[in-house]
């Protein structure tokens, strides 16, 4: 395993990051986004599908599924997010862009509706912590890393990959086109992973924590030997190999692409992986500074139009808070 957390030596991907957090100050918290610069590509002049690769009319697909900007939202004390680039300004919503025809985007709003469900509610609400679920996991989480991947290689480009690994990115691609569409019975190489994630064992690192169950994020990162699809969603942490020399790290927390039990466990991960997770953190902990005055002000003042018991049940307080509430 490797300690190095990015292949480039000098300059970080040019790769949209996105990234949700409480942003504390003495009198309040508000939950934060952060987007990059080349969110919204409505510009694009791409007219095949993405999936089934036809032309055909596209429509504005989300990247990291709506359900979870929804939740988000739903949950956050305030009802507002914000974006660490632009931390003056709210926003609504995550990434969405000219990615999937309407044939497409019904497939895998199958698999989303069917993880919303089953899983993700669930969990986010703490009712429950084990899931039993079939091939329609497999198919849902293949499907956010077929968006990200793709995305990243033909939106913005993965300029800080090397040579030989980047010949890895569309041949990865294709094994995760060819298992959404069924041609193929798995991912191949593209095995999903997915963690059940909450506050870590240390009280005292709230901003670490603060990113576990809230942050959302997602990037595709390449170290010298080992490459992957990097996706954060509140409490779920999801990863994809592109390319990767050994599978040690990477095995306990696979996904069956048949039927199987997902559950809150130990997981042994690479350290670039858990180097990655604390790097969300600092991005997000030093996006504060960025804050104005007035902005300051305006959260404060909506923070302490919330009732108190609204306040100390909601999910940013929890997070934030060095005991269990």
């Amino acid at each position: 395993m490797h300690n190095n957390f990015l292949q480039p030596t000098s300059k970080p991907p040019r790769l949209f990051v996105l990234s949700l957090r409480s942003l504390s100050h003495k009198k309040g918290a508000t939950v934060w986004l952060r987007l990059s610069k080349a969110l919204y590509a409505g510009s694009s002049s791409v007219t095949k599908c993405r999936l089934c690769e036809e032309e055909k009319d596209l429509e504005l697909s989300h990247i990291i599924p709506k359900f979870v900007f929804r939740h988000l939202k739903k949950t956050s004390p305030t009802g507002n997010i914000r974006s660490t680039e632009n931390p003056n300004k709210s926003t609504q919503d995550g990434l969405k862009i000219p990615f999937l025809c309407g044939d497409c985007e019904d497939l895998f709003s199958v698999w989303e509706t069917k993880f919303a469900n089953e899983i993700f509610f669930k969990y986010q609400d703490g009712s429950e912590n084990t899931f039993s679920h079939d091939t329609w996991l497999t198919k849902y989480l293949a499907s956010v890393s077929f968006r990200v991947l793709s995305y990243a290689y033909h939106e913005v480009g993965l300029d800080y990959f090397d040579e030989g690994m980047l010949r890895h990115v569309p041949t990865a691609i294709d094994r995760l086109r060819n298992y959404l569409l069924g041609k193929s019975t798995n991912p191949g190489e593209q095995r999903q992973l997915l963690l059940l994630l909450d506050k870590a064992s240390e009280p005292s690192d709230s901003d670490f924590n603060m990113y576990l169950v809230r942050g959302i994020e997602h990037d595709v990162l390449t170290t010298d030997k080992d490459s992957f699809v990097y996706i954060k969603y509140l409490k779920f942490l999801q990863l994809c190999p592109i390319k990767l020399s050994s599978n040690k790290g990477w095995k306990t927390a696979r996904i069956s692409p048949n039927k199987g039990t997902l559950a809150v466990k130990d997981h042994e991960l690479p350290d670039y992986v858990s180097n990655r997770l604390r790097k969300g953190t600092e991005i997000l902990t030093s996006s504060r500074d960025n804050i104005s005055e007035k902005q300051a002000s305006i959260i404060c003042s909506r923070v302490k139009a919330v009732p108190t018991e609204k306040l100390l049940e909601s999910p940013v307080a929890k997070a934030a808070s060095k005991h269990d509430i």
